[in-house]
C-alpha cells in the first residue's frame, strides 16, 4: 500500500508537469494543494483505525473516480485556479491516489474506482509493492513504525527521482520555449 510519500509526490509531480513555467516561489501553494489532494483519500483510514470501523472501508468511496471530481474542484478553488484546466489538473492529482493503489495492490484491497456503479475494489498488482498494513488486533507501535519506515525508504528511492525527473523536464521545457 503506498504511503503519503508516494501519493504526495505523485500529486506534486502532476502539478509541476502542468505548469508552463514552474517556480518554487510562485507555485509552492499549488504544489502543496496537489500533494494534499493526492494523500487525502487515505483519510478513510481514520474511520477504519480511529473509530473502529472495518478495514474493508479503506479503498472504497474515497478512492473512486467520482470522489476525485469534487476533490479536484476543491483543489482548484484552494489553489486559486478555478478554470476547466485547473479543475482537470487537480482532479488528476486527486485521482492519482486511487490509480496508484490500483496499480500497486497485489495481495489484498484495491481501489473502488468505479463506485457507485460497482463497489468492487480493483487491483492490477503491476508492481510487487511492499504491503503495509498493521495486523488486526494489538500490534506494538514500534513494529508499525518500523514497517512504515521500511515502506517509506522504498517510496523515497522510487518517487523522489520520478519527481526530480519531472521537475528537470519542466525546467528543460521552459528553457527550450525561450
Amino acid at each position: 500500500m503506498p504511503l503519503p510519500i508516494a501519493h504526495g509526490l505523485t500529486g506534486a509531480s502532476i502539478i509541476v508537469a502542468s505548469r508552463e513555467a514552474f517556480s518554487w516561489r510562485a507555485d509552492w501553494w499549488p504544489l502543496l494543494v496537489g500533494a494534499m489532494l493526492a494523500i487525502s483519500p487515505d483519510f478513510d483510514l481514520f474511520f477504519a483505525w480511529g473509530l473502529g470501523y472495518s478495514e474493508r472501508l479503506h479503498g472504497g468511496i474515497s478512492h473512486s473516480i467520482l470522489f476525485a471530481i469534487p476533490l479536484g474542484m476543491l483543489g482548484a478553488l484552494l489553489a486559486r485556479n478555478f478554470t476547466r484546466r485547473g479543475i482537470a489538473i487537480y482532479f488528476a492529482a486527486a485521482l492519482s491516489h486511487g490509480l496508484l493503489d490500483f496499480l500497486t495492490k497485489k495481495e489484498f484491497g484495491g481501489a473502488a474506482l468505479l463506485w457507485p456503479f460497482s463497489s468492487q475494489k480493483l487491483k492490477l498488482g503491476l508492481f510487487n509493492y511492499y504491503e503495509f498494513t498493521p495486523a488486526p488486533g494489538f500490534q506494538p507501535f514500534g513494529e508499525i513504525l518500523e514497517q512504515a519506515l521500511d515502506v517509506s525508504y522504498y517510496e523515497i528511492l522510487t518517487f523522489v527521482p520520478l519527481f526530480m525527473a519531472i521537475l528537470f523536464w519542466s525546467r528543460w521545457r521552459q528553457r527550450r520555449a525561450l
